[in-house]
């Protein structure tokens, strides 16, 4: 991998040295983000395939168990919280019209063996779940401490709930049809929001982050944010909201509402050594619909997406 990309930069500095004997001006600042982009887009073509061989073989190796229970409310019918944490493995919530808290978890562990290996013993069992849950006036905990083994959560909640998700390794997060504050946070997965409505704030460093909003709370500020991955939001046409975004790549929308804002200077100044400094910070700005509450969108290896519901 280290060769071809050496000999992909190799190919664009070439050029510079033949123009100037030509006489023929390069822009070498645009070359070398060419150079960095095809760079990031190979290495993320090639992670990615070793990622989906690895998941493919340790799946093969690996089976499930699983788990349900079911959490009573204190106060049934009216909003609550859920707070999850896990520390290994993916989480899917998903609201429903129910009046309880319902969990499924999935666990990951060596296949039984039927055989004994060669000192006579064979694997019998992978142990039980590390899991815990409580609930106090509509507040719901959820907790997965375990790093060794990963754990899937599937849930339901009453669709007027609030959630507060942490997830580390393999931490997907799926959120679909759920109507209040969602405060979501990934390291190693993307998150995916469908069909919700409120307000949201999402962020993780490896994987996409996409929300398609129903409806949006209005005042309310959100923000997405990801490392490695695109930033896709999705709102109705009324939407009215102001916007600060931040990626080394490309910015698109289908609103023919929304207007770009020229980025304004800063200054400050020193009192202990004087003088002045200025600086304009690399934001693009916009208002949707004439402006609103702030939403900030930021990604590094990705494009941003504003589309109209």
């Amino acid at each position: 991998m280290k060769t071809i990309l050496m000999a992909l930069i190799a190919g664009f500095m070439i050029k510079p040295a033949l123009a100037q004997d030509i006489d023929v001006k390069v822009d070498t600042r645009q070359l070398e983000a060419s150079v960095e982009r095809i760079a990031e887009t190979a290495v993320e073509h090639v992670m990615a395939g070793f990622g989906d061989a690895h998941h493919s073989k340790s799946e093969k190796l690996q089976e499930q168990s699983t788990q349900e229970v079911e959490i009573p409310l204190t106060n049934p019918g009216e909003r609550g919280t859920l707070k999850v944490y896990s520390r290994n493995g993916r989480i899917k919530i998903v609201g429903y019209d129910g009046r309880t808290v319902k969990v499924k978890m999935i666990r990951y562990g060596k296949k039984v063996s039927k055989s004994s290996d060669k000192n006579g013993m064979r694997l019998i069992s992978n142990g039980g779940f590390n899991f815990e849950a409580s609930e106090q006036n509509n507040n719901v905990k959820v907790e997965n401490e375990g790093w060794n083994n990963r754990v899937d959560f599937e849930i339901q909640v009453p669709k007027n709930f609030d959630l507060k998700v942490e997830s580390y390794n393999n931490g997907h997060i799926d959120v679909e049809g759920v109507d209040g504050e969602l405060d979501l946070e990934s390291y190693n997965g993307p998150i995916t929001m469908t069909n919700i409505s409120g307000s949201a704030s999402a962020s993780t460093y490896n994987g996409a982050v996409k929300a398609i909003f129903t409806s949006v709370t209005a005042d309310v500020p959100m923000n997405f944010d990801t490392y490695n991955g695109d930033v896709d939001i999705t709102v109705p046409g009324g939407t009215k909201f102001s916007t600060k975004m931040k990626t080394n790549r490309e910015i698109y929308t289908d609103f023919e509402s929304f207007n770009l804002i020229q980025t304004k200077p800063t200054r400050n100044r020193d009192p202990r050594r004087g003088g002045t400094s200025i600086k304009i910070e690399n934001w693009v700005q916009g208002d949707l619909n004439g402006g609103g509450a702030e939403v900030t969108m930021k990604t590094r290896n990705g494009n941003i997406y504003i589309r109209r519901g």
